[in-house]
C-alpha cells in the first residue's frame, strides 16, 4: 500500500506540473501574446523551479523523512495553484501596464505564478525516493522507477491538457482542478501520518478552508458585454457587443468587428485595403482567404460577387463555429470554410486561385511557417498565371518596428516580380515608424502597375469594399523602394519572426 501510494503521488504530481506549464501559456497569452518569449519564459521558470525543488527535496529527505511532511509538500502547492485564477489577471494587468519589455514581461509573470509551486512539486520525487527505499542497495532502482513514473505522469498531463482539457473546461477551471487534485492527493496520505495527527489535521483543515473561501470570491464584473468566451486549441476566443457592433477577440487582440444593423459591411479600415487585391485582379473568379476571424471579408465578397468561388482556410474549428453563430457567416455552394492550417490546405488543394489573401498574422506573434520563401512559392504555384497574393501585416514600415514588414516584403520579392506596399494609416498622417496594418500586394506581372490605373479600377469596381475616398489608395501607396538590407529573407530553416516583431 505504501509503495502504491508513493507511485501514485509521483505520477500525479508529475502530471500536474506539466499540465500547469501547458496551461501557463493561456494564463500569459491574453496579456503578453503567444510568442517564443512566452514559451521560453515558461520552460525556463519550470526548469529552474525543478532544479531548486530537486535539491531541496533531497536535503529534506535526509532529516527524519515522514509522510506528514510529504503531505505538506503536496498540500501547499495545491493551495497555491488553486488560488492562481483569483490573482493572475490583476498581476498580468499590472505587469503589462508597467511594461518591462516583451522579454521580461512574461518572464516576471511566469516567475510570480509558477516558480514557487514548481519548487514544491520538484521536491516530491526525491523525497518519495527516500521514503520508498528500504535498503541502501535498492536506492538506485527505486529512484529510477519513481522518476520514470513521474515522467510518464508528465506525458499524460501534457497530452490530456493540450488535447482535451483546454477546449473543454477553460483555463480557470483547469487550474482549480489541478490544485484540488494535489489537495486530494495529500489527503490520501493521511492514514500514513503517524506524528501529531490532531495538529496535522487542524493545519490541513485550515488550509482547505482558505481555499474554499477563495473559491466563493467573485471577480470584478467586466465592463463590456461578453456574449461568448472559450479557450480553443489555439486562442482564448471572446465575443463582445455594444449598442453598435459585435467584436471578436483572440486573447486581447481585436480580430474582427461587425456592424449590427449592416452585418455585411466592412467595418475595420484594414479590410478595405486588403481588398486592393481585387483592384489588381478585378476579374477574380476563384479566391482563397487564409484566416477567417469573424468572416467579414468573405461575407461581403459573397454578397457583392455571388458567382465568385471563395475558399476559407481557418486553422481553428472553434473560430469557424463562432463566425457562424455570432457573425452570421454561412457556407454556400460558392463559399466554403475549411478547418485546416492555411499552408497545409494550400499544399494539398488541387485548385488554382486568381486571388489569395493571407490574413492570419497577429499583433503579438506570427505563424512563422506562413512567412517563409517556401510558403510563398507554394502560393505562387497555386495562383493562376496572372494571380495576385495579398498579405495583411501588423507592423510599421520603417524603423525598428518595421523589421517584420520589411523582412516579409524582402522575402516576397524572392518569389514575385512586383510588390506594392500600402500602410493603412498613412492617409491620417501617421508616421511610417508607427505600428499599423500594412497591406502588401504581390503580383506575377513583370511590368510595374501604375497606381493611377489601380485606383481607377477600384473606382469602377467599388461596392464599399475599397478605401473611401478612393483617392486614399494612391495616398497610402509607397512609391519609393523601402531599404531592407537590415532584415533577412525568411525561410523554413531561418525565420526569427518573434525577434523581428519585437526587436527591443
Amino acid at each position: 500500500m505504501i509503495r502504491f501510494l508513493l507511485n501514485l503521488v509521483v505520477f500525479i504530481s508529475g502530471a500536474v506540473l506539466m499540465a500547469l506549464e501547458i496551461i501557463g501559456s493561456r494564463v500569459l497569452a491574453p496579456h503578453f501574446g503567444s510568442s517564443i518569449f512566452v514559451w521560453g519564459s515558461l520552460i525556463s521558470v519550470v526548469l529552474a523551479a525543478l532544479s531548486v525543488g530537486y535539491y531541496w527535496g533531497g536535503r529534506l529527505s535526509e532529516r527524519q523523512p515522514s509522510f506528514a511532511r510529504l503531505l505538506v509538500l503536496l498540500l501547499i502547492p495545491g493551495v497555491l495553484i488553486f488560488l492562481l485564477p483569483f490573482i493572475y489577471r490583476p498581476i498580468n494587468d499590472w505587469i503589462a501596464g508597467v511594461d518591462f519589455g516583451v522579454r521580461l514581461n512574461p518572464l516576471i509573470a511566469s516567475t510570480l505564478f509558477f516558480f514557487l509551486p514548481g519548487i514544491f512539486l520538484g521536491t516530491i520525487s526525491p523525497y518519495s525516493v527516500r521514503l520508498a527505499a528500504t535498503t541502501l542497495s535498492s536506492v538506485g532502482s527505486t529512484a529510477g522507477s519513481l522518476y520514470a513514473l513521474s515522467t510518464c505522469g508528465s506525458i499524460v498531463g501534457t497530452l490530456l491538457t493540450a488535447f482535451y482539457l483546454i477546449p473543454l473546461i477553460g483555463v480557470a477551471n483547469i487550474i482549480h482542478a489541478l490544485g484540488i487534485t494535489l489537495v486530494a492527493l495529500s489527503l490520501c496520505l493521511w492514514p500514513l501520518v503517524r506524528a501529531r495527527p490532531a495538529a496535522a489535521a487542524s493545519r490541513a483543515r485550515a488550509v482547505i478552508a482558505l481555499a474554499l473561501l477563495a473559491a466563493v470570491l467573485s471577480e470584478s464584473p467586466a465592463l463590456a458585454k461578453t456574449l461568448f468566451q472559450k479557450d480553443s486549441f489555439y486562442h482564448r476566443i471572446r465575443v463582445e457587443e455594444d449598442e453598435e457592433a459585435r467584436y471578436l477577440y483572440f486573447n486581447q487582440t481585436l480580430q474582427s468587428a461587425m456592424t449590427l444593423k449592416e452585418p455585411t459591411t466592412l467595418r475595420l479600415l484594414y479590410s478595405h485595403y486588403i481588398s486592393l487585391g481585387l483592384a489588381f485582379r478585378p476579374e477574380t473568379k476563384k479566391m482563397l482567404l487564409i484566416g477567417l476571424g469573424g468572416g467579414s471579408i468573405p461575407k461581403k465578397y459573397h454578397k457583392e460577387f455571388p458567382s465568385m468561388e471563395i475558399d476559407v482556410a481557418e486553422i481553428d474549428p472553434e473560430v469557424v463555429q463562432v463566425a457562424k453563430k455570432y457573425f452570421f457567416f454561412g457556407e454556400t455552394k460558392n463559399l466554403r470554410a475549411h478547418a485546416q492550417d492555411g499552408r497545409l490546405f494550400l499544399t494539398k488543394t488541387p485548385q488554382r486561385y486568381d486571388l489569395i489573401m493571407l490574413d492570419a498574422y497577429y499583433t503579438d506573434s506570427i505563424p512563422f511557417h506562413l512567412t517563409t520563401q517556401e510558403f510563398f512559392r507554394i502560393a505562387d504555384r497555386k495562383l493562376s498565371s496572372d494571380g495576385v497574393f495579398v498579405v495583411n501585416i501588423i507592423g510599421a514600415v520603417t524603423g525598428p518596428s518595421g523589421k517584420i514588414t520589411r523582412s516579409i516584403a524582402r522575402t516576397l520579392r524572392q518569389v514575385f516580380p512586383q510588390i506594392y506596399i500600402f500602410p493603412t494609416r498613412r492617409t491620417q498622417n501617421v508616421s511610417l515608424d508607427t505600428t499599423q496594418n500594412v497591406i502588401i500586394v504581390a503580383t506575377k506581372e513583370r511590368a510595374r502597375a501604375d497606381i493611377r490605373a489601380i485606383t481607377q479600377k477600384a473606382a469602377s469596381l467599388n461596392r464599399d469594399i475599397f478605401p473611401n475616398p478612393i483617392q486614399d489608395i494612391a495616398v497610402s501607396y509607397i512609391d519609393k523602394p523601402v531599404p531592407d538590407d537590415d532584415v533577412p529573407v525568411l525561410t523554413d530553416d531561418y525565420a526569427p519572426t518573434d525577434n523581428l516583431l519585437h526587436p527591443y
